[in-house]
């Protein structure tokens, strides 16, 4: 019983750690845009292609990149949130 509940343990502990590893990465890659276009946000990267601040190619597939890491950083934020309750 007891090798059963600490090989449950370790494998949690490490689907926890992909989980980090996995969130970071994204998180840097995120930055990464935002940083190439000094922008906050992904919405901000649109905002200045509409105001003419930023030229549409690439910026808007870089937007589009931005807004997607965001979304499935998010994600493993709240798959982090549940993996923690677990413990």
């Amino acid at each position: 019983h007891d090798k059963t509940s600490l090989s449950q343990l370790r494998k949690m502990r490490m689907e926890l750690l992909n989980v980090i590893i996995e969130y970071t990465r994204l998180r840097e890659e995120l930055e990464e845009i935002l940083d190439a276009y000094n922008a906050s946000s992904p919405e901000e990267i649109l905002k200045k292609i509409k105001n003419g601040k930023l030229p549409e190619h690439p910026t808007y597939e870089n937007y589009l990149e931005a807004k997607s890491l965001l979304q499935d950083a998010a994600q493993l934020k709240n798959k982090l949130k549940e993996l923690i309750e677990r413990f």
